[in-house]
């Protein structure tokens, strides 16, 4: 004990001497679930209910951040835990293999020109043999030209492999560059209300030795750009559009609002999106927004002989929100909405069938969340916050001239406090405990041939409960200066 104080005291010595500012945070996340399925017997006499138990710790671990004052020099790094379930017992990498630590110099600033480079390694000590985790560099340099400020970030990295599976190295080798520009945050440029301008384009290759063509070493090309509006009083608008080629390479990311997926990561060519939202607040208090969209997801094409075959993805709608403030602004109450579509088109011009050569598929998507959430300040050090949140999701198709609908629906209750007991310790944390209800099996069709048997092959389902689980999340962060 006497030795954990000495080094402590130590430790914390050296800090003080160095002038540093940083932070240090521990956390911890995990999760209990209940779910709730039927089954039948063994001699399928009986509609079984069977309620399995899962425990599991998603993350936990201590994130740190150390600045040495007056010299430009930073470092970190996060050391954590990932997936430790009771059942199965956890293996060698969940606890190995999801650290990483970092360097970082920022240059002194030369008029108006500001750059660093950073270091990261993040080993997997467990891995395979073609996944050793890897070693990253990155490089930034900017300058700023009145409201605007100019830029290039590169990133390369290297991943670490056996020897062995070293066959072509540069083929996993990948850098990213991206060339950025935006504008000083909430001034306007160019015309009044026109402001947080910002616009980038990214290109990530690899370094393989031999390819068929120089294009083969791209990944993608991708970029962005976006405004904001206010010139008309109480309403602010938002544009954005986005797109990502891939040359070489194979995935698309998720398409996500309200924690929907519109479009999950997968395969496919190319996709560009348009949204343009606006906010009006001229009412006291309350908040109201609208965000519609449109993206077109191009996930395959090839032609074979002058014919064609293609597929592709439309998602459209529209995002609703509004949000309330009342009693000093410490209940606050929330509703959001989406409302969206789904077009998906095949073109199979070398099908044998007529019906086959196009194939047009439609599906939507509704959302309806409300929530409910007030600030309680125990003290002015401890805030207690409870809210509550409904949410329900539609899922709509139409397969064979039927109409079918899959609703799911989660309340979840929750509690999250925090406390900052002294200055620069703040300790946070929150359990919740959703509760999910949707399409589930709730018996089985008797057997045609004998009625005191269930098909286990043939379900009946209905809404009812599918499961519960209890998550917990604790931070405890303490920073100097």
């Amino acid at each position: 004990m006497k030795k954990t104080l000495l080094l402590t005291s130590l430790v914390a010595s050296m800090v003080a001497m160095a002038g540093t500012t940083g932070s240090v945070k521990s956390f911890a996340e995990s999760e209990a679930k209940f779910e709730t399925k039927k089954s039948v017997s063994n001699d399928q006499k009986e509609v079984e209910t069977k309620t399995t138990k899962s425990y599991e710790v998603g993350k936990i671990g201590v994130e740190t951040e150390v600045k040495v004052k007056g010299s430009g020099l930073s470092f970190g790094g996060t050391f954590q835990a990932e997936k430790l379930s009771l059942d199965p017992a956890p293996t060698k990498d969940k606890f190995l293999d999801h650290s990483k630590v970092w360097a970082k110099y920022e240059l002194p600033e030369i008029k108006g020109v500001k750059s660093f480079v950073k270091a990261t390694a993040e080993p997997k000590f467990i891995g395979t043999a073609t996944d050793k985790g890897s070693a990253e560099l990155e490089g930034q340099v900017s300058y700023k030209y009145g409201e605007f400020t100019f830029g290039l970030n590169s990133k390369t990295n290297f991943p670490f492999v056996q020897k062995t599976a070293n066959v072509n190295y540069g083929t996993d080798v990948k850098s990213t560059h991206k060339l950025f520009v935006e504008s000083e945050e909430k001034k306007d440029v160019f015309v009044k209300g026109l402001k947080d301008v910002k616009a980038s384009l990214e290109i990530k290759h690899n370094y393989a030795k031999t390819v068929a063509k120089a294009g083969d070493r791209v990944d993608y090309v991708s970029g962005e750009a976006s405004a904001k509006y206010d010139a008309v009083k109480d309403l602010e608008l938002e544009g954005k559009v986005a797109f990502k080629k891939n040359i070489s390479g194979k995935e698309i990311g998720d398409y996500e609002i309200l924690g929907t997926k519109l479009f999950e990561k997968a395969n496919a060519r190319y996709i560009h999106s348009y949204e343009l939202k606006g906010t009006y607040t001229g009412v006291k208090h309350l908040s109201l927004s609208a965000n519609p969209f449109v993206v077109h997801v191009n996930v395959s094409k090839e032609v074979t002989n002058n014919k064609l075959k293609r597929n592709d993805d439309v998602l459209y709608g529209v995002e609703l929100g509004a949000e309330y403030k009342m009693l000093n602004d410490k209940l606050t109450l929330t509703g959001k909405s989406l409302l969206a579509g789904i077009h998906i088109k095949t073109i199979d011009e070398t099908a044998s069938e007529d019906s086959k050569k196009l194939v047009k598929e439609n599906l939507g998507v509704f959302v309806f969340d409300a929530n409910a959430k007030y600030d309680y300040s125990v003290t002015d050090k401890f805030t207690v916050s409870p809210e509550a949140n409904a949410n329900l999701e539609l899922l709509v198709s139409k397969p064979a001239d039927k109409l079918v609908t899959k609703p799911t629906l989660t309340l979840t209750p929750k509690v999250s406090a925090k406390y900052v007991p002294v200055e620069g310790l703040t300790i946070e944390g929150e359990v919740s405990v959703p509760v999910k209800f949707g399409v589930v099996t709730k018996s089985f069709e008797k057997d045609s041939n004998d009625n005191t048997k269930y098909v286990s092959t043939k379900p009946v389902n209905g809404f009812g409960y599918d499961s519960t689980s209890i998550k917990t999340s604790l931070n405890l962060k303490y920073e100097w200066k």
